[in-house]
C-alpha cells in the first residue's frame, strides 16, 4: 500500500489551505457539532454534523437554492402553548407548540402559497417534532392539487394525493425531530402549504384533516421551504422575502494544484454521500476551465463514474456499479493513456483500454462548475502513480482506497 500524494479530509471539520472557498452571503445554515441548525456566514464552508451521533459528515457542497415561503402562518383550529420539555431546532428554549383544538374540524397550519410557475416541478419540506400524534400531513389546502401524509415513527409515506403529486418522503432528523417532503409539478399559480399532525381515526383528503383535538398534544415546526427541484436542500431562513442561498464553491488553482498534478497518469479516490441521485453529481473534477479537458469522479443518477474528456472528445464513462441518495459510496478511478479504470467501494474493477488522458489546470471538488454533489464529501485522496489495481481497507464502516 502506498500513501496518497495529497490528501484532504473534511471529516476534521477544517479546511486545506490549499482549497479556495466561496459562497456569498450569510443564508447557509448547517447541522453544527452540538446537532443544532445554525446559519454559517458568507464565505465559509459548510463542515455538517450528524444530528444524532454529532459525527461530522464532511463538506457540505450544494447548488443555489431559493427558499420561496415567508411570512407568517396563518392558524385554522389552534391554539398555542410553549414547552420546556425539549428545545428547537435550532436549540432556542421553551418552542410553541401548535395544539388542536376540541372540535370537530379541519386544523393546521398554513402558508399562503408563493405565485407558481405551470410545469415546474418543486418540493414543500417542513421540520416538525410531535407531540402525543404520530402522524403528519402536507397539503394544498385550498385547490387540494398536492398532498402527502406520514407515519412518522416508521418513517412511512401513507397517503398521497392531488394531481400535481410527484413524491414524498420522511426522514428522522434527531430527537423526535422529522423532516416531511412533498414534490409537485404545479398546475396552478397559487397553491398553498398547509400542515398538521393528527391522530388515528382521523379523515384525510389532500385538503387537509379533519378531527376532534384532545387539547394537549400538537406539533412544533421549524424550517418550512419551498423551492424548486425534486428534493429539499437544507434550510433557508426567511422572514418576510424570499431568500436565496448561493452554491458552494471549492477549488484547488495555480501552484496550489500544480504542486501535486501528475500529468499524463495517476488516481483519486473520494468517499462521499450524495442526498440525491438525480442528474449529474460531480465528487471532483479536474478540468482547464472548460468542458473540453476533464477527467471527474461522479454520480450519473445511479451511476458511479470515471468520466475523461480530452480535447472535446469523450475518452472513457466507465460505470463502476451503483449508488443510492443518502448512502455514502467510495469511488476509486485512475488513468493512464488507454488504461483507466475505475471501482465502486469493494467492488469489480471495470476497464477501458481507449483513452488519451487530457492537460488539466485545476481541480474542483464536489462539482464541475455547473452540477452540484447536493452532499458532503468526507475524504479525498489523490495519488500521483499509476500501478494498476487498487487496495481497500475499511475503518468504521467507511471504505478507504489507495493503489499498489
Amino acid at each position: 500500500m502506498i500513501a496518497p500524494t495529497f490528501a484532504l479530509n473534511f471529516t476534521t471539520a477544517t479546511l486545506n489551505p490549499r482549497v479556495t472557498f466561496s459562497r456569498p452571503l450569510a443564508t447557509a445554515t448547517r447541522f453544527n457539532a452540538s446537532g443544532f441548525i445554525e446559519t454559517v456566514v458568507a464565505d465559509t464552508p459548510r463542515f455538517e454534523f450528524n444530528p444524532n451521533t454529532l459525527v461530522c459528515r464532511g463538506l457540505l457542497i450544494e447548488q443555489s437554492s431559493e427558499n420561496l415561503i415567508f411570512g407568517n402562518t396563518t392558524a385554522t383550529n389552534l391554539t398555542t402553548a410553549t414547552t420546556t420539555d425539549f428545545v428547537n431546532l435550532n436549540g432556542a428554549a421553551s418552542p410553541t407548540v401548535q395544539i388542536p383544538t376540541a372540535v370537530a374540524a379541519a386544523h393546521g397550519r398554513r402558508y399562503n402559497g408563493p405565485t407558481h410557475t405551470i410545469g415546474v416541478t418543486y418540493t414543500r419540506s417542513i421540520y416538525i417534532r410531535s407531540v402525543g400524534y404520530t402522524k403528519a400531513l402536507i397539503s394544498d389546502g385550498n385547490g387540494g392539487r398536492v398532498a402527502a401524509a406520514f407515519d412518522l415513527p416508521t418513517l412511512s409515506v401513507t397517503f398521497t394525493d392531488g394531481v400535481d403529486f410527484v413524491s414524498a418522503e420522511v426522514e428522522l432528523v434527531k430527537d423526535g425531530w422529522y423532516r416531511c417532503s412533498v414534490t409537485y409539478t404545479a398546475s396552478a399559480s397559487t397553491i398553498w402549504f398547509s400542515f398538521t399532525t393528527y391522530p388515528e381515526g382521523a379523515t384525510i383528503n389532500r385538503f387537509g384533516a379533519t378531527f376532534t383535538g384532545d387539547g394537549t398534544s400538537g406539533f412544533v415546526f421549524f424550517g418550512a421551504q419551498q423551492e424548486i427541484g425534486s428534493k429539499a436542500t437544507s434550510q433557508i431562513p426567511t422572514t418576510s422575502a424570499a431568500v436565496t442561498r448561493n452554491a458552494d464553491v471549492a477549488t484547488i488553482t495555480g501552484t496550489n494544484f500544480s504542486d501535486f498534478w501528475q500529468a499524463a497518469r495517476g488516481g483519486a479516490s473520494v468517499l462521499a454521500t450524495p442526498s440525491t441521485v438525480s442528474g449529474i453529481r460531480p465528487l471532483i473534477q479536474f478540468d482547464d476551465g472548460t468542458v473540453d479537458n476533464i477527467i471527474a469522479l461522479r454520480g450519473n443518477t445511479t451511476n458511479p463514474e470515471l468520466y475523461i474528456v480530452d480535447g472535446g472528445t469523450p475518452q472513457a464513462q466507465i460505470d463502476a456499479g451503483a449508488i443510492a441518495a443518502n448512502t455514502a459510496y467510495s469511488l476509486t478511478g485512475w488513468w493512464a493513456t488507454n488504461d483507466c479504470k475505475a471501482r465502486k467501494d469493494s467492488g469489480t474493477v471495470v476497464t477501458d483500454t481507449t483513452a488519451t488522458i487530457p492537460t488539466v489546470t485545476q481541480m474542483r471538488i464536489g462539482s464541475d462548475g455547473t452540477n452540484y454533489l447536493n452532499g458532503t464529501i468526507a475524504t479525498i485522496n489523490y495519488y500521483d502513480s499509476f500501478f494498476g489495481r487498487p487496495i481497500y481497507t475499511r475503518r468504521k464502516n467507511k471504505v478507504f482506497a489507495s493503489l499498489l
